[in-house]
């Protein structure tokens, strides 16, 4: 786990004023690559192989690599390169990419299966490869000056910006916050940088960017038994405790956090510290927490709570929009954060992507219901789309309307009050003709696909590796191993919730014997904080949301925002769009936008 940055032209100073935004990815050691026509700078974070033999860039005949990630197939490649002559100097993964990219060019990436972002230079014929994971846990932007040739690319935004001579806004970005609470689009906030996307391969060749999308899923259309899914499951997740240095789990009382426990403790030889939230002085969003430090506390692991009040999002909110280089509305940015500065370890594995894989969500649910009684023609004397008039969306044919009808669009119905020149910021299109392509055999397998394809990577994805990384910490997520998604995306849908329709009821199955605990009723990481809102965050909020704060009036309608304060007072009225318009402004003054 590291950080890359590098351009096409010989300039050492320029890169070590980059690399200051960074350091905090990998601060065990530094290295640069320079000739007269690329320079490329590594951070560090030693997970494999600490020595410095395995430092970064690294070089090999004519290429040279900068990565960032872990290849948790390495050592078979490893393997099967000695059997055809290649030697190794380290036991580095980097080493293992390397040797691979040198057998088989650009094909050696589908080889791979882990995390990364990586870049890969051929001196010889002067050409930049530039690639990214196909479930995109890594970041990679890029920015190409179109009057001067100049390319850059980094792992972060904030150093590409001391290459823009102007930072304007980019209203696509906006048009996407305002709808789904995210950034959809291969553009940033920032006009001109853009993003690689999850699989895409980049080639620079004669100062011509080239883009494709080259890593994709290979759906299986195996029918795995019920112990063979088992034995998938967990030997992913042992795969991805492979380090040379301490591992911790973030812990919650959720099924797919403690199947994860169950498969450490069998697997690990030594106590590993756990981590869980815990929200002063409202006990009714603690039942994650009780859970959690029960099974904990049940086979004698350390149990570590990270204790989440108020003042919390007062103290770090700025912080984590400036680590986040765009704006957020998703309150668990501040969380992780606040526990990424209790985590003493350099690797935390976190339970992301089971919701995906084995449906963890309401909306899975109710698409599943659905499709269950379409199938058994349960529609055919009562029509429920007319008297039940919000299940109208559920009946949608397809996944892409689907994905847009349970988007945060329907939290932020009202934004256009509190907005300035919202219609024409939100007259472009959202570019998500892409996901047209999702569709599977049913519904459900297609939405879980597209969630893979959006939310996963622009949202939790995004926020983990970001947050974790400025601590110098690697965060692991094993249920989004490219396997997996592969061989269980596919499968039917009863089969993951059983005709009692019990979310996630295949991963509660197979694993009821190895969980001590589990919560009653899912209900996700919440916290407080909409009442928080109402009461002890309500000065700090209408000081955010105010020009005096920053003028931000070409965008915000401050006057209807102070209202909308008010009414949240009174009714709890739109918590989730109050919040985004906070962590907005305060993005918007930090960048001087």
């Amino acid at each position: 786990m590291c950080a890359i940055i590098g351009f096409n032209f010989p300039d050492r100073n320029l890169i070590f004023r980059m690399k200051e935004f960074v350091s905090n990815r990998g601060p065990d050691a530094e290295g640069l690559y320079i000739d007269e026509n690329i320079t490329i700078f590594h951070n560090r974070l030693s997970i494999i192989d600490p020595g410095k033999n395995s430092n970064q860039p690294m070089i090999y005949n004519n290429f040279i690599i900068s990565f960032n990630g872990e290849i948790y197939n390495y050592k078979e490649l490893k393997n099967d390169l000695i059997k055809i002559g290649y030697k190794f100097k380290t036991n580095s993964d980097t080493e293992v990419i390397l040797l691979l990219f040198d057998k088989y060019g650009v094909e050696a990436f589908n080889k791979i299966s882990g995390i990364f972002a990586i870049s890969i230079w051929d001196k010889i014929k002067k050409k930049l490869y530039l690639v990214r994971d196909k479930v995109g846990v890594k970041p990679l932007y890029y920015f190409k000056d179109t009057l001067t040739n100049k390319f850059f690319f980094s792992s972060s935004i904030r150093s590409l910006l001391l290459n823009l001579k102007e930072k304007q806004i980019n209203e696509q970005a906006l048009n996407y916050y305002f709808n789904l609470g995210r950034n959809d689009s291969n553009e940033t906030i920032f006009k001109n940088i853009f993003k690689l996307m999850p699989g895409e391969l980049l080639i620079l060749n004669n100062n011509i960017v080239k883009r494709e999308k080259f890593l994709k899923f290979n759906l299986s259309n195996d029918k795995f038994s019920n112990s063979k899914i088992k034995k998938l499951v967990s030997n992913t997740i042992e795969n991805q405790l492979v380090s040379d240095v301490p591992i911790s789990l973030s812990l919650s009382g959720g099924v797919d956090s403690n199947v994860i426990y169950s498969i450490m403790r069998n697997n690990l030889d030594i106590k590993f510290n756990t981590y869980s939230f815990k929200f002063n002085d409202y006990e009714k969003f603690n039942a994650d927490f009780n859970i959690a430090k029960k099974n904990a506390e049940f086979y004698g692991n350390n149990f570590i709570p990270i204790e989440i009040g108020y003042k919390d999002f007062i103290e770090n909110s700025e912080k984590v929009t400036e680590i986040l280089e765009e704006p957020t509305a998703n309150q668990c940015s501040v969380l992780n954060y606040c526990m990424s500065k209790k985590i003493t370890e350099k690797v935390l594995i976190t339970g992301d992507g089971g919701d995906e894989i084995f449906t963890g969500y309401d909306r899975y649910r109710s698409i599943h219901i659905i499709q269950f009684l379409q199938k058994f023609n349960i529609f055919k004397n009562f029509n429920i789309k007319s008297r039940f008039q919000n299940f109208d969306r559920l009946f949608l044919n397809e996944p892409r309307d689907l994905f847009l009808s349970f988007s945060e669009q329907n939290i932020y119905k009202d934004v256009k009050k509190y907005f300035y020149n919202f219609e024409e910021i939100t007259s472009k299109t959202l570019e998500l003709n892409h996901l047209d392509k999702i569709k599977l055999k049913n519904n459900l397998n297609s939405i879980s696909l597209i969630d893979l394809d959006t939310l996963v990577p622009n949202e939790y994805l995004l926020r983990n590796d970001k947050i974790f990384m400025d601590s110098g910490i690697e965060a692991r997520v094993p249920f989004l191993d490219v396997n997996l998604i592969n061989n269980l995306i596919p499968m039917s849908s009863f089969r993951k919730f059983g005709y009692r329709f019990s979310s996630k009821n295949l991963l509660k199955k197979l694993f009821k014997n190895e969980i001590h605990s589990l919560v009653n009723k899912k209900m996700g990481l919440q916290s407080p904080l909409a009442k928080w809102m109402k009461e002890p965050l309500q000065n700090y909020i209408k000081e955010i949301l105010s020009p005096k704060y920053y003028d931000s009036s070409h965008l915000l309608n401050f006057d209807n925002i102070q209202k909308l304060i008010k009414i949240h007072k009174e009714k709890y009225h739109n918590p989730a769009l109050l919040w985004s318009m906070v962590m907005l402004q305060i993005f918007l003054r930090k960048y001087k936008l």
